[in-house]
């Protein structure tokens, strides 16, 4: 009777140890147990752990990005950033601004009386004390790669309550990726990926939007592995020498800024170099600018776009010419 009782006792410790496994491993975005009244609990990308208590319903967004993710999901917003870009979905429009999301306005940021504000990590994090101290659940968020893009879309899903409508998103876009994948060619092409401004010219890595989005599509980035600046974990400092070294078959061009303050200064600190001249991408006239929208700023639900461009800029004799 004795060894009934002790072996009965094992396995309901067994039992209990598999559990606390499972809840263990569970994602980092994920709903808390209903029975202590919460509606989701978050653990952003600062590692902040935030809880919801009830599903929000006035929302503001600091990012274009995640308010056109917001918008795609089926999601609203009661604020967002200020933009000079015309909008993706016209209903967020009516939301009211709160500043461009460099320079957030707080005292109108927290007059709304938000339930969620959700900013771009790296960028709005000052606004934390400020938000916490009116008890405002505030979540940082980081968006460049695909994984990035997948996952918050799932994220703001679950924040609106819309998880059918982000699931459907997801496979649409992934769907149309597909779609261009499957025609890749079987010899990939070597690129660099320049980032430029008016004050400097940089190496774009693979962890860049752009870079993720070349890996994406099997195109070799001559700066795969470089040291990365400290700074800035997507870039390395741009030398001659190693792009002279790498010879890319195109030249791609990522621009932050004014235009032509832009082609000046790479006029200035690239073109004038007789090295320069003789790239096999420069001979061959294979330098391209990418757009700003597409791949300077993270493109969220537009993802499949950039990548759609991306392939018809590198293989146009697979995908056509961009237009």
């Amino acid at each position: 009777m004795m060894k009934r009782k002790f072996l009965y006792v094992i396995c309901i410790i067994s039992m209990i140890s598999l559990v606390l496994a499972g809840c263990g491993s569970q994602p980092k975005e994920q709903a808390v147990d209903k029975a202590n009244g919460a509606y989701l609990q978050i653990v952003d990308d600062a590692g902040r752990t935030v809880i919801l208590p009830k599903k929000p319903q006035r929302i503001v967004v600091l990012s274009t990005s995640f308010l056109d993710l917001l918008y795609g999901i089926g999601g609203q917003a009661i604020g967002r950033p200020s933009s000079k870009t015309p909008p993706l979905y016209p209903a967020s429009q009516s939301a009211e601004e709160v500043g461009f999301v460099y320079n957030i306005n707080n005292e109108k940021l927290v007059a709304l009386q938000p339930d969620l504000v959700i900013g771009f990590q790296g960028i709005n994090e000052k606004i934390i004390p400020v938000l916490e101290n009116s008890k405002i659940p505030v979540i940082m968020l980081k968006m460049k790669t695909y994984d990035d893009v997948l996952a918050k879309i799932k994220l703001f899903g679950d924040i609106a309550g819309t998880e059918t409508e982000a699931q459907s998103m997801i496979d649409k876009m992934q769907a149309q990726i597909n779609e261009v994948t499957a025609k890749l060619p079987a010899q990939s092409k070597k690129v660099v990926i320049l980032h430029a401004s008016a004050k400097n010219v940089t190496v774009e890595l693979d962890s860049s939007i752009a870079g993720n989005i070349a890996k994406q599509l099997q195109i070799k980035n001559i700066a795969t592995g470089s040291q990365a600046i400290d700074s800035d974990p997507d870039i390395t400092p741009y030398s001659l020498e190693k792009l002279v070294e790498g010879d890319p078959d195109e030249i791609l061009v990522v621009t932050m800024g004014n235009m032509a303050d832009i082609e000046s200064r790479m006029k200035t600190d690239l073109a004038s170099n007789p090295a320069w001249a003789g790239l096999r991408a420069v001979k061959n006239g294979q330098i391209f600018f990418l757009p700003a929208d597409l791949f300077q700023l993270n493109p969220g639900v537009r993802y499949h776009e950039s990548v759609e461009y991306m392939a018809k800029v590198v293989y146009p004799e697979v995908y056509g010419h961009v237009k």
